[in-house]
């Protein structure tokens, strides 16, 4: 008995039509490369993009991006360590949970328009055990396929193929941790895919598929590997069997269709069965128990059938929230959405990141800690055995977008090209078709593998961090920053070189770039580049170099404040206020606020300087002078800033510049910050805009206080 699925519940993916994350940044599987174009398009998954996409891992260090050298993210801690000599490492960015991400993203094709039928599914993976955990036969959950050991990689290289005996699984296993690649799905999960029979309810039109595996679809008739990947769990949504993707959001056309037949088959919300052996879940299932597609074919191969679900079975409010309107975006243009302020901003999702107790307790993510007993982390909370606790993650976002020249909801393999049996595909390869009035036939370009296609871009691996233990901070400021209040992260999106150069990735900007806040609310500035974002040769078709300023290859960024947004001069600090002396700032895992001067120098050095002290004694990070351009600083800011809007900051506009990067009649790095008085009746946070006005007068003419 084959697994059959309404073809409504699956959308596939037009041809030539890419999507790529900008924030967090997505690496369309680069890693470190140097050039334009990425090295492996398969090394984490098949992202059907241009090779010219993404965003490289970020790096710690202030010269090299990390090399293939037996140091890089897998040998050293889970988050980072600040006291060890940080070498050539990469950088995980931290979000705290409870915190809105907002997520932006530009797709090729558009979406919400007339011309096509698309959706977005945005979705999360994480590691269910330690990633450090190298020893096969310790792993658990490795019997459903879910399991997950996140590794953004070493090299380039791809992963070895498990084969489909489940014997091999180990030894390979053991091969992608030697050979230092990256990884998201696993072993196990992939060999399940090439184990399973597809289902053969599924439309193909007139595609000869060369395999009757999972691996087997329309899009990929060859079977082509990507990553560990199962192609059939990537281009159909909802899939029928357990897959380590955790959903986030839902967007497109049709909202209510979603919400009846779309959410309630969410692996959130309903369990998903596989056959496993002596209900063991740390046990691979025989060959025989893995192809059984329901329970009585796994009881007929000895096997018990378990099932997976991702802790949200009891929340009746999960189809709304899953479901959402998909704003309109032209094709053929990778720019910007209706729906904000003039069209003037990216498409994008504001993500609540789910709590900690949340994503180690429904979602199953493993639980990280980091102790600082001896001193050895020191932006971890204060000494005396405080623990900082966290997961580690990774975001997928998939484009999935077709024609409308069949019904996406009733076609079915029913409808496959059979004319031995009278069928005819309703679409097919490259038809030349009748335009009536005597008048010979027209050919069209179709490509029936890609009338339904799926694109997608996933992001590096980052860490999500529970609120820390404020132990020693006490009084207003302490309940100032762990209030219950949503924080707002704030990054750096792009990556060096002009808009020829990174497209299609974009140059930099801080995202978002507008936005209103309540006071009492408070943003996480925060933002990590590469060092080898050289975008050299091999450039494929576009053009190769880095323009910019500051040493090639590196991306930097730092934080000052300017009176308007037409303006490209810093204020002077010791000249007048600024919108952080009425602030509440501090490291988002420690547990002490900083002065309002010393969170000014920590921005405009980009983490560099720790404090005013160290500004004036010229010391910094390497016992050094801040060099004007940052060449000198991390390509990490490490954890980032949090700073809080208080009922002490006058409600009015701030402008704030990237002094690096804000290169007129090229690049323009700014951004502009409203605060508003507390109102409970109003959304915590707005995006919107700019409006090119100057400030509020009572903010130019405070008196700063730095004491």
């Amino acid at each position: 008995m084959k697994l059959r699925f309404a073809s409504g519940l699956l959308f596939f993916g037009i041809g030539n039509g890419d999507t790529y994350l900008h924030n967090p940044k997505g690496c369309n599987n680069r890693l470190n490369e140097q050039s334009a174009n990425r090295n492996n398009a398969n090394r984490l998954f098949d992202s059907q993009n241009n090779n010219r996409g993404g965003y490289n891992v970020a790096d710690l260090d202030d010269q090299n991006g990390f090399q293939d050298n037996n140091n890089y993210q897998a040998d050293f801690d889970a988050m980072y360590d600040v006291t060890e000599d940080v070498g050539q490492q990469q950088y995980n960015m931290v979000y705290q949970e409870g915190s809105v991400l907002r997520m932006t993203w530009t797709a090729q094709h558009g979406c919400g328009n007339a011309m096509n039928n698309c959706n977005f599914v945005i979705q999360f993976i994480c590691d269910d055990q330690d990633y450090e955990d190298d020893n096969f036969n310790t792993l658990d959950n490795v019997a459903t396929g879910t399991r997950a050991q996140l590794k953004n990689g070493g090299n380039t290289g791809g992963l070895t193929d498990p084969g489909t005996d489940v014997n091999n699984i180990a030894n390979t296993y053991n091969t992608n941790n030697n050979n230092r690649v990256g990884r998201h799905e696993s072993e196990e999960f992939y060999s399940m895919c090439r184990n399973r029979n597809r289902d053969e309810g599924l439309f193909t039109a007139d595609q000869n598929l060369k395999g009757n595996a999972q691996r087997n679809t329309r899009q990929n008739p060859n079977g082509n590997k990507s990553g560990l990947e199962c192609p059939e769990e990537r281009d159909y949504y909802p899939w029928g069997y357990p897959t380590p993707w955790r959903d986030i959001v839902w967007k497109g056309n049709d909202v209510e269709y979603c919400k009846t037949d779309i959410a309630p088959n969410s692996q959130n919300v309903k369990p998903k069965g596989t056959c496993i052996d002596d209900n063991d879940t740390d046990e691979l299932p025989t060959q025989d128990q893995i192809q059984a597609n329901n329970e009585a074919e796994c009881t007929a191969a000895g096997g018990d059938w378990f099932t997976t679900d991702w802790g949200q079975t009891d929340n009746e409010a999960f189809r709304d929230q899953l479901c959402q309107e998909q704003q309109w975006s032209s094709v053929n243009h990778l720019g910007n959405v209706d729906g904000t302020a003039k069209g003037g901003q990216m498409d994008s999702y504001e993500w609540t990141i789910p709590s900690f107790a949340e994503l180690t307790g429904d979602f199953g993510c493993h639980a990280y800690s980091e102790s600082n007993t001896n001193g050895d982390h020191p932006w971890v909370g204060s000494t005396g055995g405080n623990q900082q606790q966290f997961a580690r993650l990774a975001v997928r976002l998939r484009y999935n977008i077709s024609t409308t020249d069949y019904d996406p909801y009733e076609t079915d393999a029913s409808q496959n090209n059979d004319p031995a049996n009278g069928v005819i595909s309703p679409i097919q390869q490259n038809p030349t078709v009748d335009v009536g009035a005597y008048m010979q036939g027209l050919r069209l370009a179709i490509n029936t593998a890609q009338t339904g296609r799926t694109f997608q871009d996933r992001t590096h691996v980052f860490v999500v961090a529970a609120k820390p233990n404020l132990g020693a901070a006490s009084g207003a400021a302490a309940a100032q920053v762990s209030n219950n209040q949503a924080m707002l992260n704030v990054n750096v999106r792009g990556k060096r070189g002009n808009i020829v150069q990174t497209f299609p990735a974009v140059e930099y900007d801080f995202e978002p770039n507008d936005l209103a806040v309540q006071q009492g609310q408070c943003l996480h500035f925060q933002w990590a580049g590469s060092n080898t974002h050289n975008n050299g040769n091999p450039a494929g078709d576009g053009q190769a170099g880095d323009a910019g300023e500051g040493r090639g290859g590196s991306d930097r960024s730092n934080i000052m404040e300017m009176l308007d947004m037409r303006s490209s001069f810093p204020q002077a600090y010791d000249q007048s206020a600024s919108f952080f002396d009425a602030a509440t700032c501090k490291y988002p895992l420690s547990d002490e606020t900083v002065s309002a001067l010393d969170a000014k120098i920590i921005l405009a050095s980009a983490g560099y300087f720790t404090d005013a002290q160290d500004a004036a004694d010229g010391g910094g990070q390497n016992n050094q002078n801040l060099d004007p351009l940052l060449n000198n600083v991390s390509g990490a800011f490490r954890q980032g800033l949090v700073c809080c809007v208080t009922e002490n900051t006058p409600a009015g506009d701030y402008y704030f510049v990237s002094t690096r990067n804000n290169n007129f009649s090229n690049r323009s790095q700014k951004m502009h910050i409203v605060v508003k008085e507390a109102n409970a009746n109003e959304a915590a946070f707005e995006f919107f805009e700019a409006e090119m006005q100057g400030p509020p007068t009572e903010v130019v003419n405070q008196v700063p206080n730095y004491n």
